[in-house]
Parts: C-alpha cells; structure tokens; sequence
C-alpha cells in the first residue's frame, strides 16, 4: 500500500483520539449536569437554561469527535481497502448522520424544552436523542470498529487486537443500555468505552506509524 496512505492513518488515529478524550472530558465536567444522569430534575433545567452556551460547547465536542470517527475509517478504507473496510466507512457514515441527528436534538430542543419549563417534552427529546446516538450511531460504529478491526487484523498489535475487541464489548452494553434506558448501564459502559477508544486509536497510530516507515507492501 501507499506509503502515504499509512501516514494518513497514523495522523487520523491520533487525532481521532485527541477529540475523543476532549469529548469524553466535557461529558464528564460539563454535559453531565444537564442529562437524566441528573437526578435532580430542577438542578438540571437550571444548568440548561443558564449555561446554554456552556451545553452548545461541549456538545460541539461531540460532533467533532464523530467527523473524526468518520475520517479515521476513511483513513483504514484507503490504506487497507476491502470489501470491509469500505463496509466499515459506510456504516460510520450512516452512523454518523444518527450522531449529528441526536446532538442537534440536545443542542437545539432540550434547552428551549428547559427554558419553556417543559419537563415531559425535554424527556421526550432526551429519550429521541439517546435512541439515535446511544443505540443506533453508536451501534453502527460498533459494527464498523469490529469490521474495520477483522480487515486489520494481520497489522495489528496485540494492544490494539485487545482494546479493538474492548471496544466492541463496551460498544454493544452502550447500545443495550441505551435501547434499555439504563442509565447506569450507560454510565458504566461509557467508562469502558471511552479509554477502550483511546488505546484502539493510538495504538492504531502506532501500527500505522510503523508501516509508513517500512514503505510499500509488496
């Protein structure tokens, strides 16, 4: 393969997974404040009226991390192009329509829900949004992580083999808890989730890294 091809990679896995702990970051000091995680249901309307712009921010985050998601498998597309690599884009792709979708829907409806003193309708939305990023986008990158994972597999590292087959447990409880609407479960799973990502991604990078240098296949 193009010696560049890996280099792209190697650039996307890091970034990827920049994004990610960023994101996962303003999940855990930010967005959590105003998601049902809050038991405290006139605490959580007030942070969603009165840090709007804080919410909008950190949700930001996300929609960033789900572009890079995209590029990344992009990325393993071009360097290992297959049936299921490409398999793995389209999923992302589709995945990340979902993603976008639901993170609108927080941005947009929840707080104005908040701000009118609409309890059921926020839940309402709420419920929507988790649908299509916990279990469908979320889903879908499950599945694309797994395929891309399986096309990758003679390349990998043993740390990225382990973390990779990690990220497609979490990614199922995730999706499962989400279709659940256990918030537990959602909490827990994203606690795997998150660092199981993290070391995919740049051990993925280094993997990349080391192909680039030895130049093209033959």
């Amino acid at each position: 393969m193009p010696t560049e091809n890996w280099r792209r990679l190697r650039d996307a896995c890091v970034i990827a997974a920049a994004v990610h702990l960023i994101a996962g970051l303003a999940m855990a000091l930010i967005l959590r404040h105003g998601l049902q995680s809050n038991p405290d249901l006139a605490d959580r309307l007030r942070f969603l009226v009165e840090r709007r712009g804080l919410w909008t921010a950190a949700w930001l985050t996300w929609n960033v991390a789900a572009l890079s998601i995209l590029w990344f498998f992009a990325c393993v597309a071009e360097a290992r192009p297959c049936g299921l690599t490409r398999f793995a884009l389209a999923l992302a792709a589709a995945g990340v329509a979902g993603d976008l979708s639901a993170e609108t829907i927080e941005m947009a409806l929840v707080p104005a829900f908040a701000a009118a003193g609409n309890a059921a309708a926020l839940q309402t939305a709420d419920r929507a949004a988790v649908l299509l990023t916990g279990y469908l986008a979320n889903g879908l990158y499950t599945a694309a992580s797994l395929a891309s994972l399986a096309a990758l597999w003679k390349d990998s590292a043993p740390l990225v083999r382990v973390s990779g087959v990690l990220v497609g447990i979490a990614g199922l409880w995730l999706s499962a808890a989400a279709l659940a609407d256990s918030t537990w479960g959602m909490l827990a799973s994203n606690v795997l989730l998150v660092p199981a990502i993290l070391g995919w991604q740049l051990g993925r990078a280094r993997d990349a890294h080391r192909r680039a240098l030895a130049g093209p296949s033959r």
